[in-house]
């Protein structure tokens, strides 16, 4: 009943179309080339295993392959099926490399009623050693776990891959009924993505062994598994892709091969060159290619819609025109779209019924364009007033040549518009007035604030001529920088130069601002403070025992009666020897241990002290 709900459920959930979030590209590749590279020069047999067999996945070859095959032959484990299975593997991926086995028969032999992992080793490093097999047994051994009460996915998840290695037979046929309702046991992540988890487990080569196992006794056909689970168990490789594991990147390159060459296999998209478009680079590239970025023939790819959010479309249903190796573009040219980021969407589908078709490949283009500014003022005010001293009006690009001055008692102001090419006020995320002193090269930034439709910079003379002019009187030449992430070329403008005068002399040393090592920091622990002198404690030692001495000379003086202290017994005996344990354990933790080992010892000494006193006393 429940397996019907997880199957329902399943369906539910695959209504809503999903898409590969990427492609194995070539990059990526030859960064797992790298990983694998890496772990051949391991001293693990597995990881040789996966770096050698990954390589020949990647059609590269190997180096020192002789070096690896000795490291196979010193480190396997001839006791360990799992090793021996490794060992054997590396040897067939690295080529010319012979791994002998003593009693191989033994180690590799497949008991009733074993889980599918050994099995699985067991049955794959037999067949590499050329070692017979007893197909019908092994089948009928894997039947019955698969059709266990309690089996695992990961046992699952092998059972269905030892299977795969057996050929096809009858006996099989109820592994092969299981491959429907194993792919609905997956975990959904992100509404995107299938994996299988076992408790804390590695998900990787489980999936892996799932996907393989299950593709290969269906001859790349899976009977029941959707198309949609096949992108999403293809997204949780592709999301793997990243690793550093040579195992891992085993695992994730040999899995999304399997997909890719199924008789369901994602077709992708992605993004070439820049995600930029302009009136000069009005063209959008992108390329139709399979898991393994390899170009698809006959695609029809199809630009969806094109635009931003609550705004009119800019384009929809437009044909991409073909190019080579599975590129397809569309010419933005005379759309005259504002400058923004927008949202693409494009859609693929093959004559090819292999691809499973990709209804949405989504992308943010950005159309970046010219700005200019206008209207440009500067004017020199009295601090406290509006008192314009000077007014010079600007025209971009050029430097004005008015003679300016200006000190302490007064401010400065530029004013401005911003403007696109078509004339419309546009806004920048970074605008800065840089002002440039002439004999020394300091340099001082300013921030210009949207002010209205304007932008407006303000630098107050009085305030700010310790603080950022340093006192620093003379020429200073004075620069708009404007810039964009939108924007095709960022603005420098050198408006003009002025003379500034402030009272008192910069003050001299090294700039605050200093890029390097700092001063190394000494810390200071406190001091301990200073032990009186040996006479003085020797005399405290001697006061807190004098009581002791007291008692001694007490029961001398009064006569002792210990004629019934043999009466106590064992319980006597013990109590007694359990307070001097006490008394110890407070003595060695005054000369210098801590208090959780005090506590730790009193827990135990004071147990029995307690139990024997009682009984003294009873």
């Amino acid at each position: 009943m429940w397996r019907s709900i997880v199957a329902v459920l399943a369906l539910v959930a695959s209504a809503s179309a999903v898409s590969p979030i990427a492609v194995l590209s070539q990059a990526d590749q030859t960064r797992l080339g790298s990983v694998f590279s890496s772990g051949l020069a391991s001293a693990d047999v597995a990881s040789i295993h996966y770096s050698a067999a990954g390589l020949g996945l990647l059609g590269a070859s190997i180096s020192d392959s002789q070096g690896a095959c000795a490291r196979v032959k010193k480190n396997v484990n001839a006791q360990s099926a799992e090793s021996v299975f490794h060992a054997v593997s590396a040897a067939k991926a690295l080529g010319n490399c012979k791994v002998d086995v003593a009693n191989a028969d033994s180690v590799l032999s497949i008991s009733e009623g074993s889980d599918s992992v050994p099995i699985f080793y067991a049955v794959a490093a037999r067949k590499a050693l050329g070692l017979p097999v007893d197909a019908a047994a092994v089948a009928k051994n894997l039947v019955s776990v698969v059709q266990a009460s309690k089996v695992s996915i990961a046992s699952h998840g092998y059972a269905l891959l030892a299977a795969s290695l057996l050929g096809k037979s009858a006996e099989l046929k109820p592994i092969v009924e299981t491959i429907e309702d194993v792919v609905n046991y997956a975990d959904e992540y992100g509404g995107n993505v299938l994996q299988f988890l076992h408790y804390d487990q590695n998900g990787l080569p489980i999936t892996a062994a799932i996907v393989n196992g299950m593709y290969a006794l269906s001859s790349g056909s899976p009977a029941g598994v959707k198309s949609d689970q096949v992108i999403m168990l293809a997204n949780y490789f592709l999301r793997s892709r990243h690793t550093a594991s040579a195992a891992d990147a085993y695992h994730v390159l040999s899995s999304l091969k399997t997909i890719a060459g199924g008789k369901q296999s994602p077709l992708t998209m992605s993004l070439i060159g820049s995600s930029s478009v302009s009136a000069s680079k009005p063209v959008v590239k992108v390329r139709a290619t399979d898991l393994l970025d390899q170009a698809v023939k006959d695609v029809t790819a199809m630009l969806v819609t094109a635009g931003q959010q609550d705004e009119e479309e800019l384009v929809a249903d437009a044909k991409l025109q073909a190019g080579a190796n599975g590129e397809y573009s569309i010419d933005l040219s005379g759309k005259n779209a504002p400058r923004g980021a927008y949202s693409f969407k494009f859609s693929a589908s093959s004559s090819n019924k292999q691809y499973i078709e990709l209804e949405e490949f989504s992308v943010d283009i950005n159309f970046v364009g010219q700005v200019k500014l206008s209207a440009a003022k500067f004017l020199i005010l009295d601090a406290d007033q509006d008192v314009k001293a000077k007014s010079v009006d600007l025209t971009f690009p050029k430097t004005s040549t008015d003679k300016l001055s200006a000190d302490q008692h007064q401010r400065l102001s530029l004013s401005f518009n911003v403007q696109s090419a078509d004339g419309d006020a546009a806004a920048l995320h970074q605008m800065f007035v840089q002002m440039t002193h002439r004999a020394t090269g300091q340099e001082i930034f300013f921030i210009a604030e949207a002010d209205d439709d304007r932008y407006k910079c303000e630098v107050n003379l009085g305030t700010s001529a310790k603080e950022s002019f340093n006192s620093n009187s003379g020429d200073y030449d004075m620069t708009l920088i404007a810039g964009d992430g939108l924007v095709t070329e960022a603005i420098s403008w050198k408006f003009g130069a002025i003379a500034l005068s402030f009272p008192g002399t910069p003050a001299s040393g090294k700039s605050k601002l200093q890029y390097g090592p700092r001063p190394q920091i000494q810390h200071m622990f406190r001091q301990p403070e200073k032990r009186p002198s040996s006479v003085i404690s020797n005399a405290f030692t001697l006061a807190v025992l004098s009581p002791i001495l007291v008692l001694v000379a007490s029961w001398i003086r009064v006569g002792v009666n210990l004629n019934n202290f043999g009466k106590a017994g064992v319980n006597g005996i013990a109590f007694l020897a359990g307070l001097t344990g006490i008394m110890l354990i407070y003595a060695y933790f005054w000369l210098g241990s801590n208090m959780f080992t005090t506590l730790k010892w009193l827990s135990v000494v004071a147990v029995p002290t307690f139990v024997f006193g009682n009984r003294l006393l009873a």
